[in-house]
């Protein structure tokens, strides 16, 4: 297995296969959530950020370890994410997500040359944290400026002009771990701190749930996660997040039937 090409793939396949489902209140089968949102930029957006992710494993598999600087790969996927289309930072939140766990998994693959055990790799993904830089925190910074900055110039296309943002970190951080550990208070970044348990709680959900679909499956776990949550955007980021782990334990298996 050419694991940079598997990562490849069920990076795409998680963020586009997501918002296919039928889920109130965010872009889905069942409209468009919000002013200027369409279901086909998830789907490009899915394509055209995967390839930093390539980038990131093919990286780590040169070097042997974790890179100096990880969260590049947010930076780049994000910019990369707005080729061929209009709307805003729409896989803003998987992006995030997805870093931590690809990593985690190439690191993995080095040592087991497989990314099956996802309780090896959810585990692993807090030590990626821990050893993440300074390099890295500069580089996240500018990912958040670019998703603001993203945000801005969609609300411009649509005659909302909107002030740029200020810098987002207040103090300086030696690594990402650090800077988390202040904004557990976003809901993307607390699954990340403590684990993923959403994300994790969504792929064991789909696996019990297969003979319903996949899809209709996702939009089961969804009801249940929204009210638990509090915000539909990252209920559907932690889905897609679940999906992920879903490709990645069973490659070979028919998900969709």
């Amino acid at each position: 297995m050419d694991i940079r090409r598997e990562i490849l793939r069920n990076v795409i396949l998680c963020q586009a296969l997501g918002p296919l489902g039928k889920k109130p209140g965010v872009t889905s089968l069942l409209g468009d959530s919000s002013p200027a949102t369409k279901l086909e930029y998830f789907i490009i957006s899915a394509a055209n950020s995967s390839w930093a992710f390539y980038d990131l494993v093919d990286r780590i598999l040169r070097e042997g370890k974790q890179p100096d600087c990880i969260f590049d790969t947010a930076y780049e996927a994000q910019a990369a994410s707005v080729r061929s289309r209009h709307g805003s930072k729409v896989n803003y939140g998987q992006i995030l997500l997805l870093v931590p766990l690809v990593a985690a998994q190439a690191l993995t693959w080095l040592e087991m040359e497989s990314i099956d055990d996802v309780g090896a790799v959810l585990e692993r993904s807090g030590q990626v944290l821990r050893q993440t830089t300074s390099k890295d925190v500069e580089h996240l910074e500018r990912f958040i400026r670019l998703g603001h900055e993203l945000s801005r110039q969609h609300w411009e296309r649509m005659g909302v002009p909107k002030p740029p943002r200020e810098r987002y970190f207040q103090k300086t951080y030696d690594n990402v771990w650090e800077s988390f550990a202040d904004y557990r208070h976003i809901h993307s970044v607390r699954e990340i701190y403590e684990g993923y348990p959403h994300s994790e709680r969504v792929y064991r959900f789909l696996l019990h749930n297969l003979e319903d679909g996949v899809l209709p499956a996702s939009d089961m776990i969804y009801s249940l996660l929204v009210p638990e949550i509090g915000r539909r955007d990252a209920a559907a980021d932690m889905i897609a997040c679940g999906l992920y782990l879903a490709l990645s334990a069973h490659p070979e298996t028919a998900l969709f039937t």
